[in-house]
């Protein structure tokens, strides 16, 4: 899941965002997070030469993770897994995960690692 910038639909201006259906985008006031907005055309605010008002977007869409895990089983086997895994942003988290995930991609394959570790006898 990359996080982008977004630039507004006017020259010189971020007042106006047009904002696909596919995409979640946080407002940024001076670098702050302001508000998130919907699919549409959006007035965020007066702007001048585009400083003051920055847009960051997010993908709606379900991605896909493939990690191949090796483990080593009681019997001292080890054992080689290739997990497919689906994930898409929450709408009511689109916050958290735009601001609070540093890599999304590096903490999902920890976190299945590790699940397939527990697992696996």
């Amino acid at each position: 899941m990359a996080l982008r910038q977004e630039r507004g639909c006017l020259p010189f201006t971020n007042s106006l965002v047009i904002v696909p259906q596919d995409r979640y985008v946080a407002v940024e006031n001076f670098g702050k997070y302001h508000a998130a907005v919907k699919p549409g055309l959006h007035f965020s605010g007066i702007d001048c030469c585009g400083c003051c008002i920055s847009y960051k977007s997010i993908t709606a869409r379900i991605e896909q993770i493939t990690v191949v895990v090796e483990t080593k089983t009681k019997d001292n086997v080890f054992v080689s897994a290739t997990i497919a895994v689906q994930q898409s942003v929450q709408p009511e988290r689109t916050v958290d995960a735009m601001y609070k995930l540093s890599d999304v991609r590096g903490q999902m394959l920890a976190y299945i690692a590790d699940a397939v570790r527990s697992t696996v006898p």
